[in-house]
């Protein structure tokens, strides 16, 4: 009897041990891999982030949760994942985050006029900005979880990335198992754990995300990029902007010294309108790219799209900069007109306003190329067109307006 009682229990736990666990063989549930990349200063990193990643966490698996490095070292890896859609967020601005950012550029093929944030890579395939970026990966997640999932892009480093990012136990940042329903210390949130009564809400991970300048990216006690940093992130564009900045300077300085000593020429009349067009063609286009979340197109030399997604593409916040551009070249049309139409003294004044357009306008350049490699690290070579010909403005336009300033002086 006692074996018989022996062999009962024996199969009552093997029943009990099958009913438990795991079929073998089970798979995994799919699940779709990325990395964004973006920086703290970048607008439409901003709309990405803040707008239309909460739609697709909740589209396709709920809410996320959020975990980063919380030692105090400079952070550049965040992971958002909830167990179906898994983010890792590259902080372009710090030095590893910017060497991944290189990699992806180099494995991808990137080309230069692409070489913006944000940029989404899933897959091989990859997108920039705030438009392209939301309108394709609804449908890259859904085709992906189809598919049976997505795995990490290739990108070289990438594993170092993810390693970087700690997470509370039983959750790696491979997704080899469950996302976690406890918080750790190595996170800001996690997904909401079903419990009969929920705790209080904490706050979302989009919150959590949102804490210098709106965005991701510095938390406390760690130290922003250096200028010695930013200017080595585009070497080749920025050295091109001190190049003009220097220029622009020193013909500041050159027309005040000769303007003082008399000896300040001026062009024809006729080359103003020339470079009001190219500037106006410019800046229009420079507006455009603001106004519509497009992606720039680049030449071989700058990063353009860094530059026109950063907080600096707009004055004040709220002014697109390339319609400043717009209404300063306007102003300089209109002045142009009062010379060549009008007579005596309107023409004189006319000349006065032309030549004070052009020294604010080649005021304000010196500032936004000043911005470029010492502050956004990057330099749009758009800019730098609009930079010279403001300069050439100055130069043909400073001689005439202030002999009309004396003559006018004079009565």
């Amino acid at each position: 009897m006692l074996v018989g009682m022996r062999r009962t229990l024996a199969a009552l736990v093997m029943l009990v041990a099958l009913g438990t666990a795991s079929p073998a063989g089970a798979e995994e549930a799919p699940r779709v891999r990325g990395v964004l990349f973006f920086s703290p200063q970048c607008g439409h990193c901003h709309v990405v982030i803040d707008e239309h990643l909460p739609a697709v966490f909740d589209a396709f698996g709920g809410e996320p949760g959020l975990f980063y490095d919380l030692s105090g070292a400079p952070v550049a890896f965040y992971l958002l994942t909830n167990g179906t859609v898994e983010l890792l967020l590259v902080d372009i601005d710090r030095p590893d985050g910017w060497r991944l950012y290189e990699a992806s550029t180099a494995a991808l093929g990137v080309p230069d006029g692409m070489r913006g944030v944000p940029r989404m890579v899933v897959g091989t395939e990859f997108f920039v900005g705030s438009v392209d970026i939301p309108r394709a990966l609804p449908g890259l997640v859904e085709s992906g979880l189809s598919a049976g999932g997505i795995a990490w892009p290739e990108i070289p480093g990438i594993d170092a990335a993810l390693a970087a990012v700690p997470t509370p136990e039983g959750a790696e940042p491979d997704g080899d198992d469950p996302v976690p329903t406890t918080e750790a210390a190595a996170t800001t949130t996690t997904a909401a754990a079903a419990a009969e009564e929920p705790p209080p809400t904490p706050p979302g991970p989009f919150e959590d995300l949102a804490t210098v300048d709106g965005l991701v990216g510095l938390p406390e006690g760690a130290p922003p990029q250096t200028v010695g940093e930013k200017f080595r992130n585009d070497p080749v564009g920025n050295t091109v902007a001190v190049v003009v900045l220097a220029g622009m300077l020193a013909s500041l300085a050159a027309v005040v010294v000769l303007g003082r000593r008399g000896r300040l020429g001026g062009g024809p009349d006729w080359v103003v309108p020339i470079l009001a067009l190219a500037g106006i063609l410019v800046a229009f286009y420079l507006a455009y790219v603001e106004t519509s979340d497009s992606v720039a197109v680049c030449g071989p030399v700058g990063d353009c799209n860094a530059v026109q997604q950063s907080k600096f593409a707009l004055l004040f916040g709220v002014i697109p900069v390339g319609v400043v551009g717009l209404a300063g070249y306007a102003v300089v049309v209109g002045a142009w007109l009062g010379v060549v139409l009008g007579s005596g003294v309107w023409r004189h004044r006319a000349r006065v306003a032309l030549a004070a357009g052009s020294v604010v306008g080649v005021g304000f350049s010196i500032y936004l190329t000043f911005l470029e490699p010492f502050v956004i690290g990057a330099t749009c070579m758009w800019c730098i067109a609009s930079a010279l010909i403001v300069t050439g403005l100055l130069w043909v336009t400073a001689g005439p307006g202030l002999e009309a300033w004396r003559r006018l002086r004079r009565g």
